[in-house]
Formats: structure tokens, sequence, C-alpha cells
């Protein structure tokens, strides 16, 4: 018994079975299709832009949330700025402690003290 799906012959077992059926159920599979496409669409792709959305001001939220929205994303840029300085500034050498303790050691070459 042969289980795989052949895709003409369901398409003509649909057909068959479509024309048989009278107009106002036709209409109403269709407009049920329709909104069933619709709906599918504005899902798949809703999410994925939502936060554009919100940030340009063109989403369903109240006003004073669109507000909310902008200081968040000023909030979030400062935080990513301030620990992105913090960061180049601790991988900056700054340690002058060997230079130090050279000095009061007394292993500097002269020419550290010659300009």
């Amino acid at each position: 018994m042969n289980h795989e799906l052949d895709t003409k012959q369901i398409r003509q077992h649909l057909n068959r079975s479509a024309a048989q059926l009278d107009q106002p159920t036709v209409e109403k599979l269709r407009e049920a299709r329709m909104q069933a496409l619709s709906r599918h669409h504005a899902r798949s792709t809703a999410p994925a832009f939502a936060w554009a959305s919100a940030l340009a001001g063109s989403g369903h939220t109240a006003g004073s949330h669109r507000s909310h929205y902008h200081w968040a994303a000023i909030i979030l840029f400062a935080a990513c700025l301030f620990s992105g300085i913090t960061y180049w500034q601790g991988t900056q050498d700054n340690d002058d402690s060997d230079v130090d303790i050279a000095i009061l050691t007394d292993e500097m070459p002269i020419d550290v003290y010659v300009d």
C-alpha cells in the first residue's frame, strides 16, 4: 500500500469535492481562507519588527508608552557607551609600578634621567 502523498491526486480529490459544494458554502470557505491567510501573514511579520514600530511611533501603543521606549533606548545606549569606555580604559597599560620600583632600587639606566 502506497502511503506517500501524491499532490496531483490530492488536488483532483479536492477539486471534485469542492465542485459538489453549493455556492454560499464556497463563499464562506473562501472568506475564512482569506481571513486565515491575513492573520497568518500579520502574525508572521509582526514580531520581527515590533520593536522598530514602537520606537518609530507607529505602533499601537499609547503616546506615554512611546516616550518610555525612547527613554529606555537612550538609557540603554548610555549604559553601553559607559561600559565600553570603562572597558577601554581598563585595557590601557598605565602600570607605572615597574618604573617606580626601578627608581627606588637605583636600577634605572642613566639615559632615563638625561634629556
